[in-house]
This record gives structure tokens, C-alpha cells and sequence, in this order.
């Protein structure tokens, strides 16, 4: 069974639809929302949609996304932020601001959510160049490769393909594959090559002393 029920948030009231579902010898329940009791847009916005927000989470949904907040992908981090927050009720506006993060795709990521659920954190791969990079972006890599990562504020001494991949995603919200990578610095006359140490020879007095001893 199905019944309507309204929410108040921060001041503002909003309609959901509960069901009620029996799992053992508990009943639970599961929440679609449905839009807001009245009206949210002012006169001069008539025509502009409200705010969309995240259907319930589940326990389950909450921790994975609690445990994705602190993964090393950008590109996951900021989803599960922008899930966890929708889901506290702050609408796609305050996520914009918060996150420093483009409205439109704020709502796209919410609206995701809601038909694929954890599915969105998760990306394809791809060998090839992203369709969205753009020329500045290279080159932007290009020169960053040929400074020292401490330039940049690693704390590294070289660049290793993989490291210049994290950089650019930390910074672009882009993923790069290291072999993409690689191809871009060789069009580009740069090579990255492990050093090789050679042992160098002990001092002839060093070395009769350890004879005799």
C-alpha cells in the first residue's frame, strides 16, 4: 500500500509518496518524491522547473557513498558529495555553490541517480582521448610535464605517466589512460625513462683494508 505524506524542509514543505512493505516481521518503508506542496518559483521565474533531490537512500546506498567521498578519483568524489548532499535536502543551487560545480550538471547527476542509482559512480574506461578535452587542455599538459612536479605542488621529483594522469584529473575532472598519456608526450619529443644507478668502484686503500681484515 501507498500513501502521500509531506515533509517540511528548511521552511519549505514537499510531497512524497510512501510505500509500506513488509520484510520479515518488520515493515519498511520506501519514498519517491513528487514535487513541492506549492509553487517554489517567484513571478519573475515563472517557467524555470524546481530543484530536483534523491530519492530515499537505503543504509546500504549511505555507506558505499560515505566510503566513496574519500576515494582518489575525482570523478567519484564528487558524485557521492552531490548525492549525499541532495539526499540532506539542499537543492542543486547550494550544491552548485558549495562544490564550485555547473548547475546543469548538478541536476543531470541527480536525475542519474534516480534511474541508475550507485551505477553512476562508475566509469568507463577508455584507451582513447576524451571527446570533451579541448587543445588548451594539452597543451596545458604538455607544459606541465616538462616542469618538476614540486613546480606544480607534488611533492615528487619525476613524472611517471600515471602521475600526470591523476594530476590532470584532480584538475580537469577528466580521465586520461596512461597510454593516451605517453602518446601525447612522444608527439611532443618527451620521454620519461627510468634511471638506471651504477655501482661505482671502492677506493683502492678502502678495499686492501677490507682484504687484509
Amino acid at each position: 500500500m501507498s500513501h502521500i505524506e509531506i515533509y517540511k524542509i528548511k521552511g519549505k514543505f514537499y510531497k512524497y509518496e510512501v510505500k509500506n512493505f513488509r520484510v520479515g516481521k518488520q515493515v519498511k518503508h520506501r519514498k519517491r518524491y513528487l514535487g513541492p506542496v506549492s509553487p517554489l518559483n517567484s513571478k519573475k521565474n515563472v517557467g524555470r522547473k524546481p530543484s530536483i533531490f534523491v530519492s530515499d537512500l537505503t543504509q546500504g546506498e549511505k555507506h558505499e557513498l560515505r566510503q566513496a567521498k574519500r576515494n582518489e578519483s575525482a570523478f567519484i568524489r564528487d558524485r557521492a558529495k552531490i548525492i549525499l548532499l541532495s539526499s540532506e535536502g539542499k537543492n542543486a543551487k547550494i550544491i552548485s555553490g558549495k562544490l564550485q560545480k555547473e548547475y546543469a550538471k548538478i541536476l543531470k547527476i541527480i536525475s542519474d541517480f534516480n534511474k541508475k542509482r550507485l551505477e553512476i559512480l562508475k566509469r568507463k574506461s577508455s584507451g582513447g582521448r576524451p571527446k570533451r578535452i579541448t587543445e588548451e587542455q594539452i597543451s596545458d599538459l604538455i607544459e606541465t610535464a616538462d616542469k618538476i612536479p614540486r613546480e606544480v605542488g607534488l611533492p615528487y621529483s619525476n613524472w611517471t605517466c600515471k602521475l600526470l594522469g591523476k594530476w590532470f584529473s584532480e584538475k580537469y575532472n577528466e580521465e586520461l589512460s596512461s597510454e593516451w598519456i605517453r602518446v601525447l608526450l612522444r608527439r611532443n619529443g618527451i620521454t620519461y625513462t627510468v634511471p638506471k644507478h651504477k655501482m661505482m668502484k671502492a677506493d683502492e686503500k678502502l678495499r686492501g683494508a677490507f682484504k687484509k681484515n
